[in-house]
């Protein structure tokens, strides 16, 4: 059974958790969860719903009309999060968080908390073992002291007030359990942070100033002119007062400018990209780098008002202008090698006028359908003359390949139609055989060469 100190701690704890169970607070539920960002400057926009930290960016959605009395126009925005007051953004993000909290699920949340708390003491009330009513005690309180931190603070003093009530319980009972030490972590913070002043919704005028100061950080140029042809639509059905017609002309005026400029940009861009591209094929790298400066100067008339697509424009002239400069210096590469392959062929000309002469014969002994012993004696002289021009010469390193080949092709030749001139003498079929896949493999090699002579002459590709 519990002493006489603890007992009635015990039953005070419990018809306290039932009095917040049975009379809570009251909802009201939020049309809208306005957040607000704080810029290092001073001033405050609006995010309508949760902003997100992106990439160095801060994306959010800004309201731009009636908050209160409509459904505004929203536009998604971003501006450099070097910009924002970050500790009274998140302190603001916080409250806001936690009134939405309790005008939502805080008051049904904290009855469960309540409910189970009660439960617990009721259970511990029950309990005839010292050490375990202790253990049930003592997880309650753990849950008590967590809860304030997990849900935004919410009724804090009341959580406060169960946590010091139940404390004193667990002291008892740690006292009747045998346990005389002093439990440090019994401490329980009553003294939640000092709530931050929530702003009420901006008026429609808010909004409008809130849009051109947007417009003005963001250096996003889309975002720029949605913002301000947002605010020009907000604000035509009202031209007829001074100060909205004042804000829907400088506003009219500022989307015109990023209008012009945007036509300006657009123009530059696809001007230069078609002469690049041109230029590119044609590997003119003076030219390409002509057309950086103009991009330069161009961007120097129109203030500088587009840094993203100045920058990816000059990243593309960058890559048309590598893309020249190898074309440019495969093109030298190529008169260089025509040169020398001009050269080699004049050197190997008539070899070639022999093989190919050759050919009827060679491509007879591999069908093993002739030629005449005339024809042989032809074909080998061809193949024994062409074959003493091909060592004689000196190819350059860059041919060793197709000369090497090229030397095969008549070696080969040449052995086809002796081969064959025996297998005629003998009746061999053997021999007949052999003659024809030697002229088979001098047919391939003579292609073979030809072959690495065109891949060495083939032109660079654009």
């Amino acid at each position: 059974m519990f002493s006489r100190t603890v007992e009635p701690k015990v039953r005070s704890v419990f018809l306290l958790a039932l009095v917040v169970v049975f009379f809570p607070v009251g909802v009201r539920a939020a049309d809208a969860v306005l957040y607000r960002i704080f810029l290092t400057d001073g001033s405050t926009v609006v995010s309508y719903g949760e902003f997100a930290r992106v990439a160095g960016r801060v994306v959010f959605s800004m309201p731009v009309g009636n908050v209160e009395n409509g459904t505004p126009d929203l536009q998604l925005v971003s501006v450099s999060d070097s910009t924002v007051d970050w500790l009274r953004t998140e302190q603001y993000a916080d409250a806001v968080r936690a009134k939405r909290y309790a005008e939502t699920t805080g008051e049904e949340d904290f009855t469960r908390l309540s409910a189970e708390v009660a439960r617990t003491l009721s259970e511990v009330a029950l309990t005839k073992d010292p050490r375990q009513r202790l253990e049930i005690a003592s997880q309650a309180r753990q849950l008590l002291a967590g809860w304030p931190a997990r849900n935004f603070g919410y009724r804090a003093r009341d959580v406060a007030q169960l946590s010091s009530l139940l404390d004193e319980v667990v002291s008892e009972l740690r006292v009747a359990a045998g346990e005389s030490r002093l439990d440090l972590s019994l401490v329980v913070s009553t003294s939640p942070p000092p709530p931050v002043p929530l702003m009420a919704p901006p008026s429609f005028r808010e909004t409008i100033e809130q849009a051109f100061r947007v417009a003005r950080v963001t250096t996003e140029s889309t975002e720029r002119v949605s913002l301000l042809g947002s605010v020009v639509e907000a604000l035509e059905p009202l031209t007829a007062e001074s100060w909205a017609a004042a804000l829907h002309a400088r506003a009219s005026a500022d989307l015109g400018l990023e209008l012009r400029t945007e036509g300006a940009y657009a123009e530059l861009i696809a001007e230069t990209m078609v002469a690049a591209d041109q230029r590119a094929r044609m590997a003119d790298v003076k030219a390409i780098e002509k057309l950086v400066r103009r991009v330069l100067e161009a961007d120097d008339r129109l203030g500088r008002r587009r840094p993203q697509a100045t920058a990816a424009l000059l990243a593309t002239l960058d890559s048309r202008l590598a893309d020249a400069r190898r074309l440019r210096l495969e093109r030298d590469a190529f008169a260089a090698r025509m040169r020398i392959l001009r050269a080699y062929r004049s050197n190997v000309k008539s070899a070639l006028e022999n093989f190919r002469e050759s050919t009827g014969g060679l491509e007879e002994i591999r069908a093993l359908a002739g030629p005449s012993s005339k024809a042989l004696g032809r074909i080998s002289e061809r193949a024994s003359r062409s074959m003493l021009r091909l060592k004689q010469m000196k190819p350059p390193s860059e041919l060793h390949t197709a000369h090497g080949l090229l030397t095969s092709a008549f070696q080969l030749a040449g052995q086809a139609a002796a081969t064959r001139q025996k297998a005629i003498q003998t009746t061999s079929m053997d021999l007949a055989w052999q003659a024809s896949s030697a002229a088979a493999g001098a047919l391939m090699m003579f292609a073979s060469a030809n072959e690495e002579l065109e891949r060495f002459g083939a032109p660079p590709q654009s």
